[in-house]
């Protein structure tokens, strides 16, 4: 169905966009969330158009495009962006596609990449279809849906912090290699245009009720009458892995062999606090990818595992965390498309360069 997002749903959309995401959680706000939080309240509100009713809402032949920031977020915060971006990128990949784009889709609805699709859809006119590529965070941007039901991210249009305009156009396997290139010599991130495509298949390959849950998760965990402790894991249809005091945080060689993740491997062991006293590690691979349990396996990617503060009910970033902290750490399942047995080899741990074989998580 269609419903509108307002101004007065920022804070809920700002705070479920933070679940799940361990890179970036608490860091991005700042000059983000105040420019789009001010694009919001100039639109006024939002269609917000559901993957059911798309048909119905577009022509047959009707086409859209996906937005979303790649690169560095420090470098964002250095360097924040002028406001222009959406429109620079769009039209470019406009005269590139030849055709006009009728709607915005998001490359994920988490972290920064939410607000930045409602940023795009709120500068240029157009609704924001909820739906999304990868319901959490994922680093590489063909790790999608979109990717896995046939659709290149390729071509792809992004503009940097210093306003260079890069377009690459290259066969599919090779855009995410072209793009981190173009990241690093462009200054550090790049706002992105990319996955143009019919709505008819963005619809078809995203991940349905992707923005709206956003809202509702932010809801639930800025609500006082639910804690984020169990009851918002049941309510997601997850679980609590446990709540425990963070002992150590390092940073190791990765040991899984050759993998073209963005950041270095982190190992967090996590005293749990229940009776068993049990030790939980998490590995991370810019988010957290690995939990297990006294060595058994209890959670991996792509199913999403978070980490959250139970006193502030806010999520636990990498930045923020420290030795001695409490955090609970919750289960979330993946869309179903991820545990396809292409799903998993996009996203699943040996894409992260873990090598469990045959293994399975116990959830």
């Amino acid at each position: 169905m269609t419903r509108w997002l307002t101004a007065d749903d920022f804070d809920d959309l700002l705070a479920g966009s933070q679940l799940g995401v361990f890179s970036a959680a608490n860091t991005f706000p700042g000059s983000i969330s105040t420019w789009v939080r001010e694009l919001m309240q100039e639109r006024g509100r939002l269609s917000l158009v559901g993957v059911e009713e798309a048909h119905t809402v577009f022509d047959e032949d009707a086409d859209a495009v996906t937005v979303g920031g790649v690169g560095s977020l420090p470098a964002n915060l250095e360097i924040p962006f002028r406001g222009d971006e959406p429109r620079i990128v769009v039209e470019r990949m406009t005269r590139i596609y030849g055709r006009p784009f009728v709607a915005i889709a998001a490359l994920n609805s988490a972290g920064p990449n939410a607000l930045l699709a409602v940023a795009a859809a709120c500068k240029l006119g157009l609704p924001l279809l909820d739906c999304d590529g990868q319901g959490r965070v994922l680093p590489l941007i063909d790790q999608t849906t979109y990717a896995l039901g046939g659709l290149s991210p390729s071509p792809l249009v992004g503009v940097g912090p210093w306003g260079d305009l890069v377009t690459i156009e290259s066969p599919r396997g090779r855009v995410e290699t072209l793009t981190r290139a173009a990241v690093t010599a462009a200054g550090g991130w790049l706002f992105c245009a990319l996955y143009p495509a019919p709505v008819r298949d963005l619809t078809r390959t995203g991940i349905a009720n992707a923005i709206s849950r956003c809202v509702e998760i932010g809801a639930t965990l800025r609500g006082g009458s639910t804690g984020p402790r169990g009851q918002l894991a049941r309510r997601l249809g997850g679980r609590l892995i446990g709540r425990g005091r963070v002992l150590q945080i390092e940073q190791h060689s990765d040991g899984g062999g050759r993998t073209h993740q963005p950041a270095q491997p982190i190992g967090i062991l996590i005293e749990d606090s229940g009776p068993t006293k049990s030790w939980i590690r998490l590995e991370v691979r810019n988010e957290v990818v690995l939990a297990t349990i006294d060595g058994r396996i209890i959670a991996s990617t792509p199913d999403t595992i978070c980490m959250l503060d139970p006193i502030r009910r806010r999520t636990v970033d990498l930045i923020d965390l420290q030795l001695g902290d409490v955090i609970d750490v919750l289960f979330l399942p993946a869309d179903p498309a991820w545990h396809t047995p292409e799903g998993r080899k996009l996203a699943g741990p040996e894409a992260f360069g873990l090598p469990l074989g045959s293994l399975k998580p116990v959830l």
